[in-house]
């Protein structure tokens, strides 16, 4: 990857200012539904003050991007510097590619879902508007007020004949109150009753980063991903050639982290977005020095521990080691969230557990 230089180059500048351009995830890793993640809006001003846009692509294609926008500045992400791509967007640029102009498409999910299909010149319609004339395709995005007629209405398009898209197949949602469904729950009711499987344009398929980089004018080595989601934002990083970083402010714990396969492996690590601002420094690096004791006894000790950022970068790198070396590693849930605790992680980034 990348991401792995020198320890002297690592420690001599802000995560941040090695890269050209930042793809960032929203949920879980700026916002958790109406509030801001600590520290994320602020690290967002200084990032791109110093010169390095952002493009935050997320896989919720439930909102229009301009919605996503607004909702960013009110939380008080500075008014430029950056800008919105969503899975309904790779959606739609997927279908233009064979779907003429005007083409009918049936758009389930938010209002997210029904634009994006415009602003590629097809002709968005409704479940309830379908009437007698037939789609082309339909298109299935999250949205909250998504209902069982609109899902069964996706069975029998697909069915009959018309091109199923995904936004992506996230089983679940962040939200300040816990986990909620995602778009992967609504996309499996439809697979279990019709047995059919969609063709997928979200995070960690391709076409999202793609459309991502796109928008910031830069090159595989250049590009940045930030994310909370292993098996999205990190392994479709890793497939897509792309550096990471991993934040443990959403939805994967540290755990997760822990015993994650290389191909979901980030190239750095941090409690949260703030860690752009850091000298970063990459847990596949680590040293056999800054390596702790994965054993529930070893908890007790960690009080006296190093910096909380250079402790978990340890902590993670002990335990892929030990993984790759056929070694076990303690797999108590309660040392983990312990562990956790520790190193700041459930206070400051999971209030709702």
């Amino acid at each position: 990857m990348t991401g792995e230089i020198t320890t002297t180059s690592l420690e001599a500048e802000p995560l941040s200012t090695r890269y050209r351009g930042l793809i960032c995830d929203l949920d879980g890793v700026v916002y958790r539904g109406a509030t801001a993640v600590p520290g994320a809006v602020e690290t967002l001003n200084r990032v791109t003050a110093d010169g390095v846009p952002v493009v935050f692509a997320t896989n919720n294609a439930s909102r229009a991007p301009e919605d996503v926008g607004d909702h960013l500045r009110k939380l008080g992400v500075a008014p430029q510097g950056w800008s919105v791509v969503n899975s309904s967007q790779a959606a739609a640029a997927h279908l233009s590619e064979f779907l003429g102009r005007g083409t009918r498409v049936c758009a389930v999910g938010g209002p997210g879902v029904a634009q994006a299909l415009t602003e590629a010149g097809l002709t968005p319609v409704r479940v309830a508007d379908l009437g007698e004339e037939p789609v082309a395709a339909v298109v299935q995005g999250l949205g909250t007020d998504v209902t069982w007629s609109e899902l069964a209405a996706v069975g029998y398009l697909v069915q009959g004949g018309a091109t199923w898209v995904a936004t992506n197949l996230d089983l679940t949602l962040p939200t300040p109150y816990g986990q909620a469904p995602g778009n992967g729950a609504l996309v499996a009711l439809v697979q279990t009753a019709t047995s059919a499987s969609p063709h997928v344009v979200g995070k960690p398929r391709p076409a999202l980063f793609d459309l991502a980089r796109s928008r910031l004018g830069t090159g595989l080595p250049h590009t940045l991903v930030c994310g909370d989601r292993l098996d999205t934002d990190i392994e479709g990083a890793n497939s897509a050639g792309l550096d990471s970083l991993f934040v443990l402010s959403g939805a994967s714990r540290l755990r997760d982290l822990a015993f994650a396969e290389r191909s979901a492996r980030p190239t750095y690590v941090a409690a949260d977005l703030s860690g752009l601002l850091a000298p970063g420094s990459s847990p596949r690096a680590a040293v056999p020095g800054h390596l702790v004791e994965l054993t529930p006894g070893a908890v007790a000790h960690l009080a006296d521990a190093r910096e909380n950022g250079e402790l978990l970068r340890s902590v993670v790198a002990t335990a892929w080691a030990a993984r790759d070396e056929g070694r076990a590693v303690c797999d108590d849930a309660g040392m983990w969230e312990t562990l956790e605790r520790r190193l700041g992680l459930v206070t400051r980034s999971r209030p709702h557990s």
